[in-house]
């Protein structure tokens, strides 16, 4: 944009001729020639910058929409999640294997901010390295599976293996 600006203005001080092939003199037309030039540089990218807040702007109210009421887990949750995991992470350390520190973290598998319930289904035990790492970003279909396949060697035979769950839209 700023490039667009600079070509714009240089331009805009270029002479031009008028119809009469008479060469405008007076600074009140050298600024208004800038003036247009910027103008004309700016137009595109700012209809672009509006559509694209716009877009943000209704994408944002729906997760506002979707999140769940409550956002941390009740000591209770906290409680099953940790026993289910062992006290370990949960999360993926290189090599798509288990990462073997302690966890001390509650994590929600679908970040809160997207919509992610506040349930254990949606509880991942997690270390602070990991919890950092993962963010409020939206694991991988991948991730979840092998997150899921992980739980069936340290969950017992009854237990649920299900990761992530989110509210609805409604």
């Amino acid at each position: 944009m700023s490039v667009w600006l600079f070509a714009s203005g240089i331009l805009s001080l270029m002479p031009q001729a008028n119809g009469a092939g008479v060469l405008p003199s007076s600074g009140t037309h050298v600024i208004r020639g800038l003036f247009n030039g910027v103008i004309a540089a700016v137009t595109l990218p700012g209809l672009f910058l509006i559509i694209l807040t716009i877009a943000c702007a209704v994408i944002n109210a729906r997760d506002v929409r979707r999140r769940d009421p409550v956002r941390r887990f009740t000591r209770q949750q906290r409680r099953e999640g940790m026993a289910r995991a062992g006290g370990q992470c949960e999360m993926e350390a290189g090599f798509q294997r288990r990462c073997s520190r302690p966890a001390v973290d509650s994590d929600h598998f679908y970040p809160w901010s997207k919509g992610g319930s506040t349930s254990v289904q949606n509880f991942v035990a997690a270390c602070a390295r990991c919890n950092r790492a993962k963010g409020a970003r939206i694991p991988a279909p991948g991730k979840q599976q092998r997150l899921e396949r992980r739980r069936r060697d340290f969950v017992s035979p009854d237990g649920v293996v299900s990761v992530g769950q989110r509210q609805s839209l409604g």
